[in-house]
């Protein structure tokens, strides 16, 4: 299982009040969403949806509703109570087994319907990226490296590969913000976006392809780096 250390959290686990003015299920959902992917919550620690709601300042219905969204993407974990769902090395595996089928084909279809106005956004967010390099700027960082992404898969222009492969990639949020810790594997990021941004210029599928396949195998290479192989 993923160890306790990578993902510490405060007994008191702080969240924000809800603002009245927001979309209530939507906001519930960004704000635990993202609490989990910075590994602000500790997987051990089990809560029920009358304690969730009373942090929250918000009523059970549309907590519940944000509840089941983050449970069908995997985050949570399925039963009674609400908590983090734990991955396996198997689990992880299996996930990163899939991503390397459905990122480089997601790529090679973003290469063939890329439009300027999205090619203008991917190099925009490559910018953000690159000022976002040294290590104060991590959370920047993290959240250029997800927009990339966001743009990338909405060029792809397939809503149900974009579905899975969102669920997946969710999944290992908090593990891929450890791994990027380290710059060289920022740079490595970087790298490999700005080449992917110049193959969707071109129109040049197979070349995206590839790239994103060489991203895919690093990253993965990476983030098991994190999770110590079973002994056998």
């Amino acid at each position: 299982m993923i160890p306790s250390t990578t993902m510490k959290a405060p007994p008191s686990l702080p969240f924000e009040q809800i603002p009245r003015t927001d979309p209530l299920p939507e906001r519930i959902y960004r704000q635990i969403h993202e609490k989990i992917a910075n590994g602000e919550i500790d997987p051990s620690v089990r809560m029920t949806e009358t304690q969730l709601a009373a942090m929250l300042g918000v009523s059970r219905t549309p907590l519940r509703e944000a509840l089941t969204r983050l449970r069908h993407e995997g985050l949570l974990a399925a039963g009674r109570g609400t908590s983090v769902a734990s991955l396996s090395r198997t689990d992880l595996e299996e996930i990163m087994e899939l991503r390397l089928l459905i990122e480089p084909y997601l790529a090679a279809r973003a290469a063939t319907l890329a439009t300027p106005q999205g090619l203008r956004a991917l190099d925009e967010v490559v910018r953000r990226e690159v000022a976002a390099l040294p290590r104060p700027a991590l959370q920047k960082f993290v959240m250029a490296n997800h927009d990339f992404r966001v743009v990338l898969v909405g060029l792809a222009g397939n809503k149900r590969l974009a579905e899975a492969a969102s669920r997946h990639d969710s999944q290992i949020q908090a593990l891929r913000r450890a791994t990027l810790e380290k710059k060289s594997n920022r740079e490595t990021v970087v790298r490999h976006h700005q080449l992917l941004v110049a193959a969707l210029g071109r129109h040049d599928a197979q070349a995206a392809e590839t790239i994103m396949r060489d991203l895919m195998l690093q990253a993965r290479e990476s983030i098991l780096a994190l999770i110590p192989a079973p002994r056998s």
